[in-house]
């Protein structure tokens, strides 16, 4: 049982409706982490805006983005968050097997070049809490400066996700299994 109940568009203030409505409008429901972090709504809002510029504005292809996010989540084993992007990485072609190989922490092990480069920077970064210069130089070579920043508020962000996830205990919804091993 999740420590903290969703809050409704009704539960609000009426001048912290707003921020239920724009997080509503950029993702088509108040779920997951919001439904908690709408306790406090102006926090809310901050966190959807980061999630929504890294998610949707954030220049690198959205299958790329998705492998990010799912290896953050498993560094960090977020079972919500894992199969909520998870869900999303094969709807943005990522294949079963990279999902499995980043599930079962086999990644990078038979990734392609640049699904490799990017699980690598997260591992880094996640692992060891630095990014080697050769991992770092082989991002920004391929992507550029305002990309590697980008790349690291992704990471960032879903690690503040799943750190809420974690703390409030929230549950995968109703019919969703958690992808990540027991």
């Amino acid at each position: 049982m999740a420590r903290l109940s969703n809050i409704t568009r009704d539960e609000l203030k009426p001048e912290d409706q707003k921020y239920f409505d724009e997080i509503a409008s950029s993702r088509g429901s108040v779920r997951g982490p919001f439904g908690v972090l709408l306790h406090s709504p102006n926090l809310a809002s901050r966190v959807a805006a980061t999630g929504h510029y890294v998610r949707f504005d954030f220049a690198i292809p959205e299958a790329l983005k998705e492998v990010v996010i799912i290896t953050t989540a498993r560094e960090i084993k977020s079972p919500y968050e894992f199969a909520a992007h998870a869900r999303l990485a094969r709807a943005a072609g990522v294949s079963e097997d990279t999902i499995r190989s980043i599930a079962e922490g086999r990644a990078p092990q038979g990734l392609s070049s640049d699904e490799t480069m990017l699980v690598n920077y997260v591992l880094e970064l996640l692992r060891q809490h630095k990014v080697s210069d050769a991992t770092y130089d082989a991002v920004k070579n391929r992507y550029g400066v305002q990309s590697t920043v980008d790349l690291t508020v992704l990471i960032g962000h879903y690690l503040q996700v799943g750190l809420v996830l974690a703390a409030f205990e929230v549950e995968l919804p109703p019919g969703v299994t958690s992808e990540l091993p027991a």
